[in-house]
């Protein structure tokens, strides 16, 4: 069963336990925000960079990669083997797998540094390379892939600025929902959806949604965790890739670790839910 602490003070934020199970290799990060403030005047939203550690003994793990200036972590979009095989596009080079718990700050600072051992990294058809990136690999006679994804660092005005760079509009294969407690527990006891109008419809709005911080006191996950208000929604895209949204009741959605979420439109909100029930 997964474990929930309460989100700490947004000057020590850490980032989420992201594991590289076939690896086993991990690396220690802070996640600090500095000035992450909300621009009153155009509403923009800086999500804050990701602050490597001084000091590695209060940091949480999570897989990353340096890449041209930015920090890749672990996404919740994944991807089987045969079909990131038709999704490689330009090798970008070889992880370094040069960090560790006891890495100095120097390793981070390194082109292809990595937590990941040494995996070769592409970019991926379709999509922004300052965005997404993808390591593919054979390990013990199978073929590994992963996507690698940079929510750090960047200011936002929308949900556009995320959930445009996934190709969703016009390019789902299928869609299916579970409630809180499957998810809690591993289940994969999801259900699907039929209604693709209602998802269409949704999805446009999903580009309008206003983003928000996540911060301790007004994060409201914090109180959805059950079956009444809670979701997660996996949507399997043409080119093979399954996305996986967190959807609230009230209104709110999240994509992965990036420590924003988005409200949207409550009447198209409203009517997709009822497609969740």
């Amino acid at each position: 069963m997964k474990k929930y602490q309460q989100r700490p003070s947004v000057k020590s934020i850490l980032i989420v336990v992201a594991v590289m199970m076939s690896i086993g290799i991990f690396t220690l990060i802070n996640y600090v925000p500095q000035d992450s403030t909300k621009d009153n005047q155009d509403e923009n939203v800086e999500i804050p960079a990701i602050q490597l550690p001084k000091n590695n003994t209060n940091a949480d793990m999570v897989g990353l990669i340096v890449y041209n200036g930015k920090i890749y972590t672990q996404t919740n979009t994944k991807i089987n083997d045969t079909d990131a095989k038709a999704l490689k596009d330009e090798k970008l080079g070889t992880t370094k797998g040069n960090i560790d718990e006891w890495s100095k700050q120097k390793a981070y600072d390194k082109e292809l540094a990595s937590t990941i051992g040494e995996m070769d990294v592409y970019s991926v058809k379709g999509y922004d390379q300052d965005f997404r990136l993808m390591v593919y690999h054979m390990q013990d006679g199978n073929h590994y892939a992963e996507f690698f994804e940079n929510l750090n660092g960047i200011t936002i005005s929308s949900g556009e600025d995320i959930f445009g760079k996934l190709n969703l509009v016009g390019n789902i294969h299928s869609v299916q929902w579970r409630a809180f407690s499957d998810w809690d527990h591993d289940n994969e006891n999801y259900k699907p959806i039929f209604d693709m109008d209602a998802l269409n419809t949704f999805l446009k709005e999903l580009n309008k949604t206003k983003p928000y911080l996540r911060e301790q006191k007004s994060d409201p996950i914090n109180s959805s965790r059950n079956n009444e208000e809670y979701r997660e929604l996996a949507l399997k895209l043409h080119d093979g890739s399954t996305v996986k949204l967190t959807l609230l009741r009230d209104g709110y959605i999240y994509y992965g670790i990036a420590d924003v979420y988005f409200e949207m439109n409550e009447g198209v909100f409203s009517m997709f839910w009822n497609q969740l029930k």
